[in-house]
This record gives structure tokens, sequence and C-alpha cells, in this order.
């Protein structure tokens, strides 16, 4: 079975008898495309099965199936966009992602002399919508489909095959580039990359058709040879529409309009919301009876929604970004006829408060603006501003800037943003303000590209915290803030740490006081707890510090003895004067005890 399989695999390209296409499949570009190819019992499902691209006569497998196992051969099937299944009556064949590459002649075949159940050309073509006055641009590759160098043509197709010439190259060549053109149509054939290169401009309506890339020689019967199909619609621009009104809402809002329709616009028609700009309507989305179509990122993500009652067109944008500014338009039928124009204008709101710097971000290129000028203008009126600052010069690649004494204006050409700063804002900075394009040669010098309302509040006055740390020294800390709550907080904060401390120095002079108090009649009580006793008295003068009102403390330390010899003197502190006589058995000296200060400079 192996061998069998390497020898498939040897000669998968053997010669075919004559096919004649049983039918051409035209399918668009990206679509899918699918073939059944239904067999006899003398087709054994047990026989191989292969889908093949057949060239010169000769099938080249794209993909193969035998018994429950499928094989892969070109890249599109590697590549997952080629599948081939069978389920012992009809052979499937299924193709993805269409590519204009793909055209050609195929075939279904079973067994291994790839006999042919089913044969079909396949035409994949490009579909191209464009509005009056845009160009076209179109490349046809052609090495793929197995076609070499010659003359090359751009042809509108008349009728089921027959072509009529818009430009062709004059003469084949195998390795330069070749080409020509006419008043509107030019072709280029680069026999290097074999691609040719197809241009049109100012497009006009009456250009819509059907057009051929092909391989053409003049001498033969049928001149063309279709390379690429390419279906071109060409669409009118909007007639001129004047915004009935301006419609302002704040960014991250919700935004909803009603467009009533009249019987005659039927309620079948297609109804579109569309973004207008050069007079043409830019999709966004598009509702036909029951369906919605959408077409724009904003709808995609689900913030725009339209709906039809069969009286009235009701379109929603939520969650509005200042690039959702621009014209709108409600229209019905394919002619995109308006029932409603508006002019939306989505603003920023900023809140500041004085001393602070405003940053504020424009884009421009979503809104369809270029390079050029830009500004920072402050509103005056209904539609004048007055210039603060603007760049200097445009840029198209690079950035540019100025600044002036407190606002700057940089714009960088390559992102497509304009960055306003404002310094030490004031209360009378508060306005509506335009991130504008700028031509101050113009008569409306300034182009709204978004609005800014700026408030600008007053700080409360300043919280000033005085904090005492000794009795003749006082420092004072003065609390400023921007922001009033910040000193509202700091100040209690503050003022519950100084009541903290205040607290425990109270308790720290109590137990001190009580310790004193406690010591003192501890000693007392020393003295007369023993009064049978007889105290030799010893007396040594010490002197202390001052006290906190600055007078003089003498300090005297008395020694105790509470058993003293009969030998030793007893003393009274008395003077000789106060006694009358000297007791007979007692040993009795007097003497006075004096208390002296100490000199100044030893005072504690």
């Amino acid at each position: 079975m192996e061998l069998r399989i390497l020898l498939l695999l040897l000669l998968h390209c053997p010669g075919l008898p004559a096919q004649t296409p049983e039918a051409e499949m035209s399918q668009q570009e990206g679509s899918t495309f699918s073939i059944q190819c239904p067999y006899t019992t003398q087709a054994d499902h047990e026989q191989e099965k292969a889908w093949c691209r057949v060239r010169n006569a000769r099938c080249e497998l794209v993909a193969w199936r035998f018994a429950s196992t499928e094989y892969i051969y070109s890249d599109r099937a590697r590549q997952g966009h080629v599948t081939i299944q069978d389920d012992n009556r009809t052979v499937s064949i299924t193709m993805s992602d269409l590519q204009v590459e793909d055209s050609g002649i195929y075939s279904c075949t079973y067994s291994s002399s790839y006999i042919p159940l089913k044969t079909i050309s396949l035409n994949v073509y490009k579909e191209l919508h464009k509005w009056e006055l845009d160009s076209l641009s179109v490349q046809c590759p052609y090495r793929a489909l197995g076609y070499s160098w010659g003359r090359k043509a751009w042809c509108r197709q008349q009728g089921q095959a027959q072509c009529s010439l818009v430009v062709s190259t004059a003469y084949p060549s195998a390795r330069d580039s070749s080409g020509t053109q006419n008043k509107r149509s030019s072709i280029q054939d680069d026999a290097q990359t074999g691609t040719v290169t197809i241009t049109m401009h100012k497009l006009q309506a009456l250009d819509s058709g059907v057009y051929w890339c092909a391989l053409y020689n003049p001498y033969q019967r049928s001149a063309f040879t279709r390379i690429m199909e390419v279906r071109l619609s060409v669409d009118k621009g909007l007639p001129a529409q004047t915004p009935e009104a301006e419609m302002s809402q704040q960014e991250g809002s919700t935004f909803s309009i009603q467009c009533p329709y009249t019987t005659q616009a039927d309620h079948k028609h297609e109804k579109a919301w569309c973004r207008v700009r050069n007079a043409r309507c830019e999709l966004v989305a598009w509702r036909f009876a029951s369906t919605e179509y959408i077409y724009s990122d904003r709808a995609r993500q689900g913030h725009v929604t339209i709906q039809d009652d069969n009286r009235t067109v009701s379109i929603t944008m939520s969650d509005l970004q200042v690039e959702d500014s621009g014209i709108y338009s409600c229209t019905y039928s394919s002619s995109y006829i308006p029932l409603k124009t508006i002019s939306l204008n989505v603003y920023k709101e900023l809140h500041k408060w004085e001393l602070d710097s405003l940053s504020v971000q424009c884009p421009y290129r979503a809104l369809g603006y270029s390079w050029g000028r830009k500004a920072w203008c402050r509103q005056q009126g209904q539609a004048q501003c007055s210039l603060v600052v603007s760049t200097a010069y445009p840029s198209a690649r690079g950035s540019s800037g100025t600044q002036n004494k407190r606002s700057s204006i940089q714009d960088d050409a390559q992102t497509g943003t304009v960055t306003i700063t404002m310094h030490e804002l004031q209360a009378l900075d508060s306005g509506v303000y335009w991130c504008a394009l700028y031509n101050p040669y113009q008569r409306s010098a300034f182009t709204r590209i978004m609005e800014v309302r700026l408030s600008v509040d007053k700080v409360p006055a300043a919280t000033t915290l005085s904090v005492t740390t000794g009795a003749s020294e006082t420092n004072s800390t003065q609390l400023n803030s921007t922001q009033p709550w910040n000193t509202i907080i700091i100040s209690v904060v503050l003022c519950i740490l100084l009541i903290l401390a205040s607290a425990i120095m109270i308790i720290l002079c109590i137990r001190q006081r009580k310790k004193m108090k406690t010591g003192g009649n501890r000693q007392a009580e020393d003295i007369y707890d023993k009064p049978e006793s007889p105290a030799q008295l010893e007396s040594t003068e010490r002197t202390g510090g001052t006290t906190d009102d600055g007078r003089d403390l003498n300090y005297i330390t008395l020694d105790f003895k509470l058993h003293p010899s009969s030998d030793e003197p007893l003393y009274c502190n008395v003077e000789l004067s106060q006694t009358t006589n000297k007791p007979e058995d007692e040993n009795v000296e007097y003497a006075v005890i004096a208390c002296k200060q100490l000199p100044t400079n030893d005072k504690g």
C-alpha cells in the first residue's frame, strides 16, 4: 500500500483526456466555493479520489483522498483553504477565502488514472465600489495562473464573452516593463514580477461595468484571454446638502435622531446612516427590511444602531467620541437620497483649579483633515474665534510647534495629533476653545477640529495652622493647597495629634506629682513612727537647684540613726537661750544649724 502511494506521489501529474468544463462558476474574492461530485458503483469508493487543477491537459494535484486519509499538495490546501471529503457516494470539495489566483479549470477525479467525475471553470473576480472623480488602481498577477509574457490589455466586457479594448501594452517584453495610456486609463506590465497594473482616473458613473485584465492578441479570433475579472460600480456623489441643524453633544453621551419619510420613500427601500465627506456617503450603518448591516468600526463595536418602523428611521450613537464629529445624513434607496442632514459636534468638558495646567490632544486624521497650520483659539460669539497660539509652518512629516507666555501647541504629523498645553490657569481662562485648522488668509481663518469647554474655579482661602513648641518660642506653619479638601484633612489630622500630645503630657505630670507626694509621706512616717527611739542628728548642708519660678531653695539632708550609743551626743535644733537648764542625765550639746546659699554659678 505504501509503495502504491509513493508511486502516486512520483507520478501525480498524468495526462488527462481533453475535457470541456461543464460549467463556469463565478465567485467573489474572499468567498467560499463548494462542489459535489457524485459517482456510480463502478467508481468504487475505496479507490483514490482527487481534486485537480487542469493545466496543459495535466492533473496538478491540489488535494487527494484514499479511504479515510486526506493528503494535501498545494499551498492553499496546506493553509486549510481546501478540503476533500468522500461519503462513499459523493466527493465534496470546499475552497474558502478565494483569491483571484485560484481562477482556473478544476476536475474531480477517481482512481490512480485520475478519471474525471466533473470538470468546472472557476472564475474568482474582484468587486470594487468607487465614487465619481475617484481613481482606480488594479494589479493583476498572471504568473501563478500559468501565463507568461505577451501583450496585455484592459478591456470592458460586452455580452457573455466579448470584450472591447480600453488600453493595451504596445509590445511584448520578456524582461522589462512596458505600458501605454489613453486619456483616462493606463496599463503597465512588469515581466519581472509577472504583474499587470491598470489605472483609471476621474471615474464617471458611466464607467460602471465588468472589466477584464487579459492576454491580448489582436490577430486571433478571440483576441482576449481573461487573466482576471473586475466588477466596477461607480456611484454619483450626494447632492449638495446644507445641515439642517448642529447637534452638540458631550463626549461619552448618547445621541439619537429620527428621520420620518413619506409613502414615496417606500419602507422596503434601503435606509442608511452616512457620514458625508466631499459630497460622498461613507456608510456607517445600512438597513434593508429587517436586516441591519454595519460598515464602520464604531458600528461594529455596537455604538451605532439603525431602526426602521415603516414610517421613521431612528439612529442612535452611544459613547460619543470627539472623532465622531462631522456631517451625517439619513438616506433611502440605493442612490442615498437624503431624508435629513445634521452637523454633529462632540465636545470635551474639562474642570480645573486656578494655577493648574491643562493638556489636550486633538486627533485630526480620522476626521479627514491632513497637514497644515493648526491653532488653539477661544470662541467669540457663535462662530468667531480669537487666536491663542498656532503652529508656525505646516509640516507633512515631522512635528512643529510654538508657544507664548502660558500656552503652547505641538503638531505631530506622523500620528495626526495636535497637543495643546496651558500653564498657571486663571478663573478668567474659563470659556469655549477650538483646536482648529488655521489659514489666516481665508475669511474664516479657523476650521474646527475639536471643541473644548473649560471651566477654571478659584481655590478657597488658604488654611493656617500654628503649633506652639515652648513658653517663649512659636513656630507657625502655613498650609496652602490648591485642593481645599486636602487642607481640611491635613488640619484635622494635625489637631488630633496636638490634642493627643497634650493629653500625654498632662498624664505624665499627674503621675510625677503623685510619686513625689507618696515619697514625702513615706519619709515623714519614718520620722514620727518611732518616737521612743532617740535619734542622733547629723546634719550636712547641701544645696539644690532652682524652681521654675526662679526662687532659690536650700536643701538639707538629715541622717537618722535609730540606735545611737550612749557616748554620742544628742543634738536638738534649738538655741542655747531657748533652754532653761541642762538635763542631768543626758549628754546634750546645743548647736545651731544655719542655712547657706551657694554661689549663683553652682545652682542647678
